[in-house]
């Protein structure tokens, strides 16, 4: 009778069944604090990597650190300001001065295993590193791509060139940036394997190079750019303009003073005011603007063929953007690269064309011009380049690629020391 034991198996399941259901609870508590500190680690992966861009943009640390909490808390970080803390550099010998580190904590609430421990929250904290990659190269905002040409860059007459970005050759010539008569140029600095030169009353000064300047070559940086024709930007048959009787254009002219993107067969002649809608544009049979024009547009590219007419008189005013995107962005008036020689002719660019201008085998002559309010970034890219006449030129470039510092490096998340 006592023996009799077919029962304790129930009763032995009865008395663990509690401890189990507690076990598998507490399993899925660990499980639950385990994915909160996934979702706070992306949060802090988000808030360092987002702050250090914003600080390489502009240096501007405040900025930074509010850019970096904002980007958490967008990545579901809800914990207070004092649960937050970023810093920049991350203070991590390892990673060096561009890095930032950032510091993420939240209380989890507790469900089963506050009945074991005596609260009701936990803290959970996680930490995040990024590095910034050194920019070697500035991306010059004036590159002559002539090897061993004498005076590749010349400044004379009485030119006042102010160019906030890097002016560069890859002449190695013992003259390869030269300034005469009481011309002047001022750049962040200069990049040629061969020497400045000067003479009469012509300086050249560099507010940022160190030891002169570097004696590199420059990369030509617009060689991918795709021309009309190409399988990007597909040739086409038919002109845009011809229903007009004339190429001339501007208020009165017969080609009215808008105009559209596409083929234009005859050549065109601005006198006046004009105004280019968005757009690609090829002019095939020469491009001329008369003293005291004005040309605007904003998201334009202008193609040319070089070997036509290109001639932009004194007193141009230039007031024009490249597109943004597509396949020619950044790209404001290229020729043909496929044609070699001679020079083409394009006075007040500098300054007032936003976007990259490329003859990469002819001679580009300008002068200065009517000034915007605010210089924009021109990017120069030819043979050689002559810029002769009086007056003022600036061209900034000092918040794009073509600075000293070349702008911001690459930003990659790292790990440093907790």
């Amino acid at each position: 009778m006592f023996g009799d034991s077919s029962g304790s198996v129930a009763i032995i399941f009865g008395l663990l069944l509690p401890c189990l259901l507690g076990f598998a609870a507490l399993a899925i508590e660990v499980g639950y604090w385990y994915s909160e500190k996934n979702k706070l680690q992306i949060a802090a992966d988000t808030a360092a990597y987002s702050a250090l861009v914003a600080y390489g943009i502009d240096a501007d640390l405040d900025k930074a650190i509010a850019v970096g909490i904002a980007q958490a808390r967008a990545s579901g970080f809800s914990g207070s300001s004092d649960q937050i803390e970023i810093l920049i550099p991350s203070q991590d010998e390892a990673l060096g001065p561009n890095s930032s580190r950032a510091n993420l904590s939240v209380n989890t609430k507790l469900f089963l295993s506050s009945l074991f421990l005596d609260t009701g929250t936990v803290d959970i904290g996680v930490n995040a590193f990024a590095s910034m990659d050194e920019v070697l190269e500035a991306l010059p905002c004036m590159l002559a791509l002539k090897p061993n040409q004498s005076r590749s860059i010349v400044l004379a007459a009485s030119v006042q060139a102010n160019m906030d970005c890097v002016v560069a050759t890859n002449s190695a010539s013992n003259d390869a940036i030269w300034a005469e008569g009481s011309a002047s140029l001022t750049a962040t600095c200069a990049r040629t394997p061969g020497t400045i030169g000067t003479n009469g009353g012509a300086w050249v000064n560099l507010t940022e190079c160190e030891d002169g300047h570097d004696r590199e070559t420059s990369t030509d940086p617009m060689a991918s750019t795709p021309f009309w024709g190409s399988s990007a930007i597909p040739d086409t048959g038919f002109f845009v303009d011809q229903s007009i009787s004339q190429g001339r254009y501007g208020a009165g002219m017969p080609g009215g003073n808008i105009l559209k993107p596409g083929k234009y067969g005859k050549q065109v002649e601005i006198d006046g005011t004009v105004t280019l809608l968005p757009g690609i544009y090829y002019f095939t049979a020469g491009f001329r603007a008369a003293p005291g024009s004005r040309i605007i547009g904003d998201g334009v590219t202008i193609y040319l063929d070089q070997s036509k007419v290109l001639d932009i008189a004194q007193n141009v005013a230039w007031d024009l953007k490249a597109p943004t995107s597509g396949p020619s962005q950044g790209m404001a008036i290229m020729g043909d690269p496929s044609k070699s020689g001679g020079s083409v002719r394009l006075i007040g660019v500098l300054g007032n064309v936003e976007g990259g201008i490329y003859f990469p085998n002819q001679t580009l002559l300008t002068e200065s011009g009517p000034n915007l309010a605010s210089a924009r970034c021109t990017r120069i890219v030819a043979s050689t380049i002559d810029i002769r006449g009086s007056g003022t030129i600036n061209n900034d470039c000092s918040s794009t690629t073509s600075g000293r510092g070349g702008g911001a490096g690459r930003v990659r998340l790292a790990k440093g020391s907790a």
